[in-house]
């Protein structure tokens, strides 16, 4: 049964792939716009990622107040270095592993493995949460979704989501058990029936959950801008009134190519997503491909550029002896 499940994915996965990518090898031969990379387009592919690797600062602040909230003590340091290196899970298909790096990662430097990879997951929900509402409230969308232009549709939103805090992290709460690993779900309950108090106890206060939520809108925020300069990339103008609409992009194509557990890092759903997303939004058939790929690729290397300079400095704190830093 799990190697017909595997086979299943990897299909699903290259179906995926392969379906997304004849749209847009279609989409390129469509237009007669060609635009060349020069050298100043690598400049703004250099601040693209940039600002695509501080995009998650709010999220490690995020990770880490989840951290202290059930008596783990990391200090921010620790918890970027973790947090980027652990990113590197989403490449791997099911993104679990994201939960284990990160959490493998953190153990005895402020907080309990098992914590910090439970509190990784609440954080990874919270971001698709937020990506998801801000992605429906901003990008463009079919002519078909119900009240997409109304003006009181933002304001509603935002206040039906204060309201409904309370009930937000509960549910959060759950979800987390749900999606975090049987054995660290297990090793959580062990500790919980010792000791209720114990820092693995998941009791997050309703008012981290909306702060959680503000910082994602930052994140969001800074992602959006890394797309526009990326579209500068190509040769598309910078137009800061379309920073919204970039924001939008991002958030709705980046949480729903992390809901996809079968896509290692959303690859292909997400690119499927970003393309219909700028092509409605009036983008040259060819910038929009282009500013796709490029996308991708200022991810990647972003995460793998951060991770790999973060890296050593966690395997030194590793081998060293000494009681973990508190914060």
């Amino acid at each position: 049964m799990s190697r017909l499940r595997t086979l299943l994915k990897w299909t699903l996965f290259a179906v995926v792939l392969a379906y997304v990518g004849r749209h847009g090898y279609r989409l390129w031969q469509q237009s007669d716009v060609r635009t060349p990379l020069t050298a100043e387009s690598a400049l703004w592919l250099l601040l693209s990622a940039v600002l695509y690797a501080v995009s998650w600062l709010p999220s490690v602040w995020f990770w880490r107040e989840l951290m202290r909230a059930l008596g783990g003590r990391p200090n921010f340091a620790d918890a970027a270095r973790a947090y980027y290196c652990g990113s590197l899970g989403k490449y791997v298909p099911g993104k679990a592993m994201v939960l284990v790096l990160r959490g493998s990662l953190m153990n005895s430097r402020g907080c309990a493995g098992r914590t910090a990879a439970i509190t990784a997951a609440y954080e990874t929900l919270t971001m698709m949460g937020t990506g998801l509402l801000v992605g429906l409230l901003l990008a463009p969308l079919p002519d078909w979704v119900p009240a997409r232009n109304q003006s009181w549709l933002v304001p509603v939103v935002v206040l039906a989501v204060l309201v409904a805090l309370p009930v937000i992290a509960r549910l959060l709460g759950w979800a987390v058990i749900k999606m975090s690993p049987p054995d660290l779900v297990e090793l959580n309950r062990v500790s919980e029936s010792e000791n209720p108090s114990a820092e693995s106890r998941l009791a997050i206060p309703t008012w981290l959950v909306g702060a959680g939520c503000a910082a994602f809108l930052v994140s969001w925020a800074i992602q959006g801008l890394s797309l526009g300069m990326t579209l500068c990339a190509v040769g598309e103008p910078l137009r800061w009134h379309d920073w919204p609409l970039w924001s939008g992009a991002m958030a709705l194509s980046t949480s729903l190519g992390f809901a996809v557990l079968f896509a290692p890092a959303g690859l292909g759903v997400r690119e499927g997503i970003l393309l219909g997303i700028l092509t409605q939004a009036g983008v040259d058939a060819h910038a929009a491909v282009a500013v796709t790929v490029l996308s991708r690729f200022v991810s990647f290397f972003s995460d793998v550029l951060v991770a790999a300079l973060c890296y050593p400095t966690i395997r030194g704190r590793l081998d060293s002896p000494g009681p973990p830093s508190g914060s």
